[in-house]
């Protein structure tokens, strides 16, 4: 009797490697075949993670339909208007013009912000297990192990159910503080310690994502205490800084191609094609790339 075709079953295995076809050195060149080996695995992968995505378009879509109001961006706006209402002059009505400009500015209800603020808890919630299912799946992948999306997707939450809410909630307050930081010493400066802090900021971002290819990673594969796994993240950001580069640099790659198909469609109007495409791929494919350059490191320094 033949089993029924099920296009979406994240339970059915995939036809795995050939035993014609030979393992693969984990280096820079082999990527994209290793890549393209597991993409229809990525495909599926992508469906638990669909979560971490529509959140932040939830969000944003809150952000972009709020009623704005119209804000000064010059210090100097307040004193020209009142001295323009006094004594109207051609001089202070041409200073108005180049310091009057306005930027709209979103403003929230108490609803929006409630709302807003769920969001941020439930991704908050949702970051570290959904990155500890995902991670294990690719793991698997990188391994040749027999996948079966779904099944190790929940296998890997439920094993690292606590661990995974800490370090997930954790990681999302580093990720926005970090920003945060990064915005803020991006729009001032002039002075050595603000350049020094900008600098100080970019470093600290560089390290912690560096940290990220491994800290769940090491959470899937060892049972290991909160402490030793930020000690050891930060260890082998340092001892695999040539296979960081290289994930970093194939994360750039696929950015910049999506960025690149971006512009080649928006002057069709196909707006949409361009923004919901990279859903489709992008979380899964960054995922596999931090596995494919962080367990050999692992694999190297931990398990030997």
């Amino acid at each position: 009797m033949k089993k029924k075709f099920k296009l979406f079953d994240l339970n059915r295995d995939g036809p795995g490697v050939s035993k014609d076809e030979k393992p693969l050195v984990p280096n820079l060149w082999n990527m994209p075949k290793f890549y393209f080996r597991n993409f229809t695995k990525v495909l599926s992968l992508n469906f638990p993670m669909l979560p971490v995505w529509l959140l932040p378009f939830l969000a944003a879509y809150l952000y972009v339909t709020a009623p704005s109001m119209p804000t000064e961006t010059s210090i100097a706006f307040s004193s020209l208007l009142g001295i323009k209402t006094i004594n109207p002059t051609p001089g202070i009505i041409s200073l108005l013009g180049i310091h009057g400009f306005q930027l709209p500015l979103q403003t929230y209800d108490g609803v929006r912000i409630w709302v807003t603020v769920g969001i941020a808890v439930v991704f908050a919630v949702l970051w570290g297990w959904v990155n500890v299912g995902a991670t294990y799946c690719a793991r698997g992948m990188f391994r040749g192990d027999p996948v079966f999306i779904w099944s190790d997707f929940t296998h890997a939450v439920k094993r690292n159910l606590w661990q995974g809410l800490l370090v997930g909630v954790l990681d999302t307050v580093c990720i926005s503080v970090l920003i945060f930081d990064f915005i803020y010493f991006s729009n001032v400066g002039g002075t050595f310690t603000l350049d020094f802090f900008y600098f100080a900021i970019l470093g600290v971002c560089l390290i912690y994502m560096f940290m990220r290819y491994y800290i769940y990673m090491i959470i899937v594969t060892f049972d290991i205490s909160f402490y030793k796994l930020l000690k050891n993240s930060l260890i082998f950001s340092i001892l695999g800084i040539k296979r960081n580069l290289m994930i970093l640099l194939a994360i750039a790659v696929v950015a910049g191609l999506n960025i690149l198909l971006a512009l080649m469609l928006w002057p069709f109007g196909m707006q949409g094609v361009a923004v919901i495409l990279p859903v489709l791929y992008l979380l899964p494919t960054i995922t596999l790339f931090k596995a494919y350059g962080a367990y050999p490191v692992i694999e190297k320094y931990m398990i030997g």
